[in-house]
């Protein structure tokens, strides 16, 4: 036995022996000089000294919120640096590495702590540019991820590719805008935006840009008048307090614009000469600064045209005479073609032409008779001369022509013809050509009497042409129809390459290769799915490659296929096409309605125009006739303003709209007749707001006889209107109450009395401002969870943006914002509270116009929370807040040495401390210096943890 007990004792001192070699080796093998290469918001990159040559690899370990090592990844052999990816901004971390050998690992390296950075604000996203006026431009944009800046850098520059400098730096808004009033009418300005924390910047933002409109033109009631057929003078009303005016000019309603003067100051009246007579010209005129005054045009008076010339008169046949000559004039409206049976005989007028013609045919004449003509060129303003006197003498009748030529294939090497005969012909000449075209031969003469002839000795497979013409004594009449046949083959190659190409709203072109040398025709044929329900829609002739087929209904698809044919039979189809037609013309418009808004001005309104692109309209003084198209506008306008018309004068309009596939019918009807004298239209109409619900009106009286104005409104400058109000005589002002908050409202007013009412003014417009928005209501806390509560409320309303949540333990307050979150979103879940205590919330709406009042008081209490508290952990550890300060009480029942922590919820740490901690031990610690929010309070010993969360008022 003592053999044993000393053999033992021996084996166990030389394993301690190797066990210290062991630690010795792992300690002299561990790791050093752990440090941090860089350090960024979101990556720590580590390196330390590799002091063994013979590990496997290292592991690497993070120090988390709970105060524990644990693994975050390895390293290779011969390897010393590894990349953490998974670190937050604003976060302290704790690192120590270690080898690893096959048989065991390396005591841990120096532990390393560091703070990451601060996450940089996110580029601006959204950005727009919208003018608001001449002079403003209001820029909205959103803000970009990561954090949130402090302000916001504005540049502006003239092209987006150009120049920027800074314009003005602003203040971090969760719902960020920002108004340029430094700007021009008319002048292009670019803007980019970037944010800001301190020297920390984002890129900028992608530039963009906006021009302000001008001014209104100060130009009005421009006129038009023809003086002569080379004069036209204009008028206009003289503002005199115009910058430089440039009066333009172009040919007709759709040429190109020209200056017809140079600068010149405003004498409100011009006259143009040296124009071309029976010409419509319009008029604009130009201010520096300002939009262009309204157009005005005329048509210059008309002269008599001139004579025609070179008048030729040809007879062609036996009973027809054609005619030509010269048209020498630019200005007539047709020509007047007259008829005698000599130079010296009583001509009459057998032909009205229109403008430009030059040929005339006159058929249905006398064979062998003289007839003598003359010509001459007509306008509104009266006629020119005769042209001289020109004759010719009808030819003597012709030789009958035979009829109903039919040539029939036999067999493969015969085609036998017959036709109708002439009535005297001696004999016929019988006529073949391959082709149909050129190359004819005679092939026989058959005798005076015959209807049928034989030809025999032909190649198969061959297509024949034929025509024949009578003959009687030495004269030879003309030839008949051409007939062909071929003589029988096998049937066609299929075609190929089939395309359907569209032309219009209801053609659909068709082309295909003939591959066949031998069909007689093909067969089209159309289907509505491609399919089935396969419609022969016709018949092609030999060599025919393409086909258009038309009297298709808009937006609808078509497919086709098409088989070649000879008498032999039917080739297989080609391959299916397909194509859609596209929108059709526009149809009628409706209910056209005129109604006269002034001495000089009738508004037309009338239904959209379905599928128009423009909408023509035209206007007549009799209803009848003397249309003149007076204005082009876009397919989808539903009004428009005949101005500086004749005061007491009825006028007809009618409208048709117009499309890239042609112009549709005529609306109906309208009239209306200018008043007698109503009084001048009021000027200068502002509108200015004075509150969410009222709006200010103010305008110039330019009237001295009007009895009251009329007030409308409506929600867009060119919408429906509605009369709100009637002011009284010599009224400048005009106050609109009880509007809606946010809401844009329009305004325009008008003069009236007996004899009618003024034109309207141009339309004022003014936005009310938004108003907070209304209180939620209905608030209801329940306790979801065992340290959770779920808030329930209604929605506080369309206007709201986003709801503050606020949160105390104390039904009288103070409350303090916990979330902000969408308007749309009616619940949120409060987590994480504490035990033993009741929760008071309440929430406000909040837009840019501020924040309604805050809703009513809802409460919860959670009951006692077991948190962490691992099995065998030592009892009796109370930890509790009281004003600020943290608590901790223990009943251990045996000394330990412990290790305190307090951090956030995402693991940054607040307070580190180190207790030997003994039975009934208790401390404390000073919070004061802590934000409001929810923390962990972690005690680590003898590899345990107890962990509570805690909330800081």
């Amino acid at each position: 036995m003592a053999l044993i007990n000393k053999l033992m004792k021996n084996y166990l001192f030389l394993l301690f022996l190797g066990l210290v070699s062991t630690r010795i080796q792992a300690q002299s093998n561990a790791p050093s000089n752990l440090q941090a290469s860089s350090v960024t918001y979101n990556q720590v990159n580590l390196t330390w000294n590799d002091n063994s040559s013979n590990e496997i690899k290292f592991e690497i370990e993070r120090q988390g919120f709970t105060g524990t090592f644990s693994k975050i990844g390895e390293a290779s052999a011969n390897s010393p640096s590894y990349q953490d990816k998974t670190v937050t901004s604003l976060n302290t971390y704790s690192y120590r590495v270690r080898a690893v050998f096959v048989t065991n690992s390396s005591v841990y390296s120096n532990t390393l702590t560091v703070n990451t950075t601060q996450e940089p604000p996110g580029v601006p996203t959204g950005l727009t540019a919208v003018p608001q006026s001449s002079n403003s431009i209001k820029l909205t944009w959103t803000n970009g991820s990561g954090s949130a800046p402090t302000d916001y850098r504005i540049e502006r520059g003239t092209t987006a590719n150009g120049t920027f400098t800074i314009l003005q730096t602003v203040p971090y808004s969760r719902t960020p805008t920002f108004t340029d009033n430094g700007v021009s009418g008319g002048q292009p300005y670019c803007y980019r935006i970037r944010s800001q924390i301190g020297t920390l910047v984002s890129d900028f933002t992608t530039p963009v840009c906006a021009t302000p409109p001008l001014a209104p033109t100060n130009v009005n009631n421009l006129k038009a008048t023809a003086l002569s057929s080379s004069s036209i003078k204009l008028t206009w009303d003289r503002y005199g307090k115009e910058n430089a005016i440039s009066i333009e000019r172009r040919m007709g309603q759709t040429g190109n614009w020209s200056k017809v003067t140079a600068t010149t100051s405003d004498l409100g009246e011009f006259t143009d000469n040296g124009l071309n007579g029976g010409t419509e010209y319009c008029y604009r005129i130009a201010e520096d600064g300002h939009d262009y005054s309204t157009t005005a045009c005329a048509t210059t008076q008309q002269s008599a045209p001139k004579a025609p010339g070179r008048l030729t008169a040809s007879a062609v046949s036996s009973n027809q005479i054609d005619l030509q000559w010269a048209d020498l004039s630019d200005n007539e409206t047709g020509f007047q073609v007259e008829r005698a049976s000599s130079p010296t005989a009583l001509f009459s007028r057998i032909a009205d032409l229109g403008a430009n013609t030059t040929t005339y045919t006159d058929q249905s004449l006398q064979a062998s008779t003289p007839y003598c003509y003359r010509v001459r060129a007509v306008n509104n303003t009266g006629a020119s001369d005769f042209t001289d006197v020109q004759c010719a003498t009808t030819q003597a009748p012709p030789v009958g022509t035979p009829l109903n030529l039919v040539a029939t294939a036999a067999s493969t090497t015969q085609i036998n013809l017959t036709w109708t005969g002439v009535s005297g012909a001696t004999t016929y000449q019988l006529e073949r050509s391959p082709n149909g075209n050129d190359n004819w031969t005679k092939i026989a003469d058959p005798v005076g009497n015959a209807i049928s002839y034989t030809d025999t000795g032909l190649t198969p497979n061959t297509r024949y042409y034929y025509r024949l013409r009578a003959v009687i004594g030495g004269n030879t009449g003309p030839y008949s129809n051409t007939a062909n046949a071929s003589t029988p083959d096998v049937p066609p190659a299929a075609p190929a390459r089939l395309t359907a190409t569209v032309i219009s709203f209801s053609q659909i072109n068709l082309q295909w290769a003939d591959l066949s040398g031998n069909e007689s025709g093909f067969q089209l044929e159309r289907s509505p799915n491609g399919v089935d329900s396969w419609t022969k829609i016709t018949d092609l002739g030999a060599d025919a490659t393409s086909y258009s087929d038309q009297g298709l209904s808009p937006q609808t698809h078509y497919f086709y296929r098409v088989r070649a044919v000879n008498a032999a039979g039917l080739s297989p189809y080609s391959n299916t096409a397909d194509a859609t037609t596209p929108v059709g013309p526009p149809g009628t418009p409706q209910n056209l309605v005129a109604s006269a808004a002034s001495t000089t001005q009738i508004n037309l309104t009338w239904n959209a125009v379905s599928t128009a692109v423009n909408v023509l309209i035209e206007r007549s003084l009799t209803g009848n006739d003397g249309w003149t198209q007076i204005a082009s506008v876009s397919g989808d306008a539903t009004t428009y303003e005949d101005k500086n018309l004749t005061q007491n004068t009825r006028y007809y309009y009618r409208i048709r709209g117009t499309n890239v596939s042609g112009t549709g019918p005529y609306s109906t009807i309208a009239n209306a007749s200018t008043p007698d004298s109503p009084p001048a239209v009021p000027a200068r109409l502002t509108v200015t707001t004075f509150s969410t619900n009222q709006i200010n009106l103010a305008w110039a009286d330019l009237s001295t006889n009007e009895s009251s104005f009329e007030i409308e409104r409506g929600t867009t400058a060119t919408g429906t209107f509605t009369k709100i109000a009637d002011a009284p005589t010599n009224a400048t002002t005009y106050e609109d109450r009880n509007l809606t908050d946010n809401t844009y409202y329009c305004y325009r007013i008008r003069a009236k009395n007996a004899a009618g009412p003024s034109a309207y003014t141009d339309a004022a417009c003014a936005t009310t401002p938004l108003a907070p928005p209304a209180t939620p209501s209905n608030l209801v806390a329940q306790v979801s969870d065992y340290d959770q509560i779920r808030l329930n409320w209604n929605a506080p309303g369309a206007t709201a943006v986003t709801v503050s949540i606020e949160r105390s333990t104390n039904p009288a307050g103070p409350f303090v914002e916990i979330k902000q979150q969408p308007a749309t979103q009616t619940t949120y879940t409060d987590a994480g509270l504490l035990e033993f205590t009741t929760y008071y919330y309440r929430i406000r709406a909040s837009n840019p116009a501020g924040n309604s009042g805050a809703s009513n008081v809802a409460q919860a209490r959670i009951e006692e929370i077991i948190i962490a508290v691992e099995d065998e952990w030592i009892t009796q550890t109370q930890v509790f807040v009281v004003d600020r300060t943290l608590h901790i009480q223990t009943d251990w029942h045996q000394s330990s040495q412990a290790q305190i922590q307090l951090h956030t919820m995402n693991g940054r740490v607040h307070l580190t401390d180190t207790r030997r901690v003994t039975p009934a031990a208790a401390w404390s610690y000073s919070l004061a210096g802590l934000p409001t929010g929810l923390y962990v309070m972690a005690i680590m010993a003898e590899g345990r943890i107890f962990s509570k969360r805690i909330l800081l008022p």
